[in-house]
């Protein structure tokens, strides 16, 4: 079997090597461009006409003298130059012109001796890109340049956090423009990849966000799901061109979806973390400064639309930039803040978050590569993800002690209902003794009864006792019943080999109620014949099986005679201890089972009892 795939492993490895070896051969093949040499007019002015501006060479001056920082609002002339190049375009029909984008863009050239404008930019065009990596570059020959010479761009909204300096233009053949826009190289494939990995990871933490949200209505996770969908939208949105989808295109609405999408990040973030780190109790301050930093970036959303609605692109920079360095301060004070402050570990989860992230945001300013930001912020999530699960798992916990608590108090309530029962019954015993002149059998029944209470109070502080002193004290009641009815029936208690009665734990008195019951409804008011009880205790993986069986009266007679099996006066032990043992196993839904005896002309042999006590208590 092996032999036979070697073949088909081997030529899937040679077609793998071929096809990127073939990738990274066009990969030299896309970079294969001919960079051009620029100079650039800055005006604050958009009065100067280009017939002007073309016959004033001394206002250009080289891309490189520049300023670092540019003028977002400020209006650029770049007059491309192809002197050294004009016998190379005169080679082919047509090359494309290739630079970064811009807000507004007119290219001038020359067109049957006339000098034309084309408006290239990104708000100025609805365009459908090819490529989901690169901007469609812009054709052109030897014929447009004017004087044989130039070409001129007028240019205004610089979009990108680059200064103008530092970008570069370039002309591509016709071949190297397909290439580039119809198919992707190995670093293509190296930046794509990441991308699509940590899409589908957006995805897949979205929708599992969300259904908790459905399931436990926790704010925490609802905002925790839009945080994740406007990550994606800000880092993603332009590779599944899901901008184009709500837009139609329009690269002006879908430029500022994406920018907004900061802000969105940013708030959604904020009121992640108030309601996962309950701020309002927990960091009392920390939350009055959350409550502030999220007002003012609800009304920097609300400026920001008004101000990329009517295109003022100056304003939208100055705004994003506000927003960052708020976000900047904010997210390292309360960091360290929360480092410092921490009032349990679900505050090291944020804090390790946030670092993760802000990191990948300074590897995406300062290295220029988004693949930082997409990194940092795909451990970020990981990282929250990591933390909600870890509050649902301190929350479940939580919620167990709490019910254990509360398990261990109403079980308490309970088994005190069971002791004034069994004293008020035993104290009438003796009072009838008494009346009865029966003062020997009355001491004796004293006696016991001493004893038994002794057992019962010692273990009053514990909820359960292991089966053989559960036995134990079985016995010593069975013995005080069988003094107060002039020893008129007789009993057994056997036990399964399989049980080890003295590793045992049963909640205590749980059966004694069941005993009594079948005493007195069952043997006592039984004219003819011996009167017998067994009991039998067996197990069960998770269950004591304990059967009280009596050949009484059954329940049938015992009704016919007002006594009924679960009287509410005289059966007050059955209804109590019915009660625990649903408390002790709700997942139980009859944990006792009731069997009326019959023999072969259907006359009532007596009672069968099966109690279900659970033993993972």
């Amino acid at each position: 079997m092996l032999k036979q795939l070697k073949y088909p492993f081997f030529l899937f490895y040679y077609l793998s090597a071929i096809a990127i070896l073939s990738l990274n051969s066009q990969n030299a093949e896309f970079y294969k461009s001919e960079k051009i040499p620029v100079t650039v007019f800055k005006s604050d002015l958009d009065t100067i006409s280009f017939k002007n501006l073309n016959q004033s060479d001394q206002l250009f001056v080289p891309l490189k003298e520049l300023p670092k920082t540019d003028n977002v609002g400020a209006l650029f002339w770049i007059k491309l130059d192809f002197r050294q190049e004009y016998e190379q375009l005169q080679n082919d029909t047509v090359w494309y012109l290739r630079f970064r984008g811009f807000g507004y863009c007119s290219l001038f050239f020359s067109e049957n001796g006339r000098i034309e404008e084309k408006k290239l930019g990104l708000f100025q065009k609805t365009i459908e890109r090819e490529s989901v990596l690169y901007n469609s570059g812009i054709p052109f020959n030897s014929n447009s340049l004017i004087d044989k010479k130039f070409l001129y761009l007028k240019i205004k909204g610089l979009i990108s956090i680059d200064p103008l300096k530092s970008f570069q233009f370039h002309y591509v053949s016709k071949k190297n423009e397909e290439l580039k826009t119809k198919l992707y190289s190995w670093n293509d494939l190296k930046t794509l990849i990441p991308k699509y990995l940590f899409s589908g990871v957006c995805l897949v933490l979205f929708i599992l966000t969300l259904f908790f949200y459905l399931l436990s209505r926790k704010r925490e996770f609802i905002y925790y799901a839009f945080y994740i969908f406007w990550l994606f939208v800000y880092l993603n949105g332009n590779v599944f061109r899901t901008n184009n989808i709500f837009f139609g295109g329009n690269n002006l609405f879908s430029y500022s979806f994406q920018q907004i999408a900061q802000v969105f990040i940013n708030l959604c973030y904020l009121l992640f973390v108030k309601h996962y780190l309950t701020t309002n109790s927990n960091y009392p301050k920390l939350h009055r400064i959350l409550q502030f930093v999220i007002y003012i970036l609800i009304v920097i959303i609300i400026l920001d639309v008004n101000f990329l609605l009517f295109e003022n692109i100056v304003m939208h920079v100055n705004m994003m930039n506000i927003q960052r360095l708020i976000m900047a301060l904010f997210g390292i004070c309360g960091m360290l803040y929360l480092a410092f402050n921490a009032k349990n570990k679900l505050a090291y989860f944020v804090v390790i978050g946030s670092f993760l992230y802000m990191s990948g945001a300074l590897g995406l300013l300062f290295l220029k590569n988004p693949l930082f930001m997409i990194f940092g912020a795909f451990l970020e999530i990981i990282i929250f993800t990591l933390g909600l699960v870890y509050k649902i798992n301190q929350e479940q916990q939580e919620k167990l002690y709490f019910q254990k608590a509360s398990f261990i108090s109403n079980n308490k309530a309970l088994r005190a209902q069971m002791n004034p029962h069994f004293i008020f019954n035993s104290l009438t015993s003796i009072q009838h003794l008494i009346v009865s002149d029966k003062k020997e059998k009355a001491m004796q029944y004293l006696n016991k009864f001493s004893a038994l209470t002794r057992g019962v109070l010692e273990s009053t502080m514990e909820s359960t006792i292991i089966l053989s002193e559960e036995i134990t004290l079985l016995k010593k009641y069975i013995d005080l019943e069988a003094l107060r009815f002039d020893a008129n029936f007789e009993y057994s208690i056997s036990i399964s080999n399989t049980i080890d009665v003295d590793a045992v734990e049963i909640p205590m008195f749980i059966v004694q109620p069941f005993v009594e019951n079948a005493i007195k409804h069952g043997l006592l008011h039984k004219k003819e014949g011996a009167k017998n009880i067994k009991i039998h205790f067996d197990k069960t993986d998770a269950h004591i099986i304990c059967t009280v069986e009596d050949n009484g009266k059954g329940r049938q007679r015992s009704l016919e005679n007002k006594t009924k099996y679960q009287d509410t006066t005289k059966s007050r032990g059955i209804k109590v201890t019915t009660q625990r043992l649903q408390l002790l196993n709700p997942s139980e839904n009859n944990p006792i089972t009731i069997i009326d005896k019959h023999n072969e002309q259907n006359h009532s042999t007596g009672t069968r009892v099966i109690i279900k006590i659970p033993t993972e208590l």
